[in-house]
């Protein structure tokens, strides 16, 4: 049930959000919405199925550390 509100409120989200893009003819914004919004829809779907996502807090904080050169 929870999978099927998150599938109708991102149906809903999409409509909204896509339809003035097309419509606008703005092709590379759209494709950055939609591909944010599909990568959301997974890991919001992944979450309903109670499956657990790890954090990116480490990696970002690596990232970041070998940037700026510490240790």
């Amino acid at each position: 049930m929870v999978v099927f509100m998150i599938i109708v409120a991102y149906v809903i989200i999409g409509f909204l959000e896509i339809v003035p893009l097309v419509k606008m003819h703005k092709k590379k914004e759209l494709v950055l919405y939609c591909s944010i919004f599909s990568i959301s829809l997974v890991i919001s779907i992944l979450l309903g199925f109670g499956v657990e996502i790890p954090s990116p807090a480490k990696y970002i904080e690596k990232v970041v550390l070998m940037v700026i050169g510490k240790k």
